[in-house]
């Protein structure tokens, strides 16, 4: 017969166990549903009045970015330590800075940084090379291979936010992405999910058709564990 201590205690763990399992699924329920999509609201349209991400700087520099992101760029440049790192969108040339600046810090890396126009005060820093042009002009496309060409890179998408456009961009680059690299496409949060749902196709909807068609790459929820993300299912690792 079975000690009624050991019964009471085994009951007693395996309801800690229950609750800690129903706590669980309660609590991400929650953060990843409407605590993370109204805190997203937030934050995205506090540029409106002027605050987040219309007055966030990287050493002085404006920088467009959900800084959780950046916080995860810094942790896959660290682990992956990329050769070169493939930005399209410099807008004022922050995020090109950020990324220069931690590839200082790991003491490897250059950054390339593509868009129509110059910054109107491009920041001067010894890895950053800046590309004026359509990042899915052929001759851009090709600057890009050659400069990534026997190396490994580390792409960031973030320029024209149309569907069509980041789907030209997602085939333009997948390529120069090593096994284990990643292809991350930003602002995937557009078109209602949960931004601006006026927007119409997006990044999002880029990704998944991409998706559909390069079985090279898997969307990697891991790099979302900070919550909020501008880049929901936009880390694309490449697993073949």
């Amino acid at each position: 017969m079975a000690n009624p201590r050991s019964i009471v205690l085994l009951l007693r763990d395996e309801a800690w166990v229950f609750r800690r399992v129903v706590y669980k699924a309660l609590f991400e329920r929650r953060l990843k549903g409407d605590a993370v999509d109204e805190f997203t609201r937030v934050y995205y349209d506090g540029h409106l009045l002027g605050d987040t991400r219309a007055d966030t700087h990287w050493l002085g520099v404006r920088t467009d970015k959900c800084p959780l992101d950046l916080w995860i760029y810094q942790e896959l440049i660290a682990r992956l330590r990329p050769d070169v790192i493939v930005e399209t969108g410099t807008l004022d040339g922050g995020s090109a800075l950020y990324l220069a600046s931690i590839c200082d810090l790991v003491g490897h890396g250059e950054v390339v940084t593509i868009d129509l126009e110059a910054p109107p005060a491009p920041p001067e820093h010894p890895r950053i090379t800046y590309v004026r042009g359509s990042s899915v002009d052929e001759a851009v496309v090709a600057e890009v291979r050659a400069r990534t060409a026997g190396k490994s890179a580390l792409v960031v998408l973030d320029s024209d936010h149309r569907r069509d456009h980041v789907l030209a961009e997602l085939h333009a680059y997948a390529d120069v992405v090593p096994v284990g690299g990643y292809l991350i496409v930003e602002d995937t949060i557009l078109n209602g999910h949960p931004i601006n749902p006026e927007f119409g196709p997006g990044p999002m909807e880029a990704v998944e058709a991409f998706l559909a068609e390069d079985r090279r790459f898997e969307v990697d929820r891991r790099c979302e564990k900070l919550y909020m993300t501008f880049n929901r299912r936009g880390y694309l690792r490449r697993v073949r």
